[in-house]
């Protein structure tokens, strides 16, 4: 989704649209590198000093909450953000915590072939997430 796009989205549902707002939108929008929270402060305290951690907080709150970006759980204490919310999966390094986009041409139809334990449930979300060392790191060893 275009940043226009989303600032329609957000006006349509009652979301006042500031300056933050936008700044940390545009940030998460170029940014393929599935940035916490306190990247993207790092980011937008260079074009607005005086905003707070409190401020990109909530911004990511809402972002997340009207399905904009996707939280990434990295590890128990580490969480990220994907701007990008169409069905993809993702590899996640142990070592160096990066995360991957791992693409699949039927990543939809993964979850039609649910397990029959699932039969009574409603299955609302699939994720699929890959955990071991990357590239990088494994030629470091």
């Amino acid at each position: 989704m275009e940043i226009e796009e989303t600032i329609a989205l957000l006006k349509s549902r009652g979301y006042r649209i500031t300056p933050q707002r936008v700044a940390i939108l545009r940030i998460l929008k170029d940014n393929t590198n599935h940035p916490g929270v306190e990247d993207v402060f790092r980011s937008v305290i260079k074009i607005y000093p005086n905003i707070s951690m409190a401020t990109v907080y909530n911004v990511m709150e809402v972002l997340e909450r009207e399905g904009i970006i996707k939280e990434i759980a990295v590890s128990n204490v580490s969480r990220r953000y994907d701007p990008n919310v169409n069905p993809h999966g993702h590899f996640i390094c142990r070592v160096c915590e990066k995360v991957f986009d791992v693409s699949f041409s039927n990543m939809r139809s993964l979850g039609k072939y649910s397990p029959r334990e699932l039969d009574e449930f409603v299955i609302e979300s699939l994720e699929l997430i890959y955990r071991g060392v990357c590239k990088d790191c494994k030629d470091k060893t």
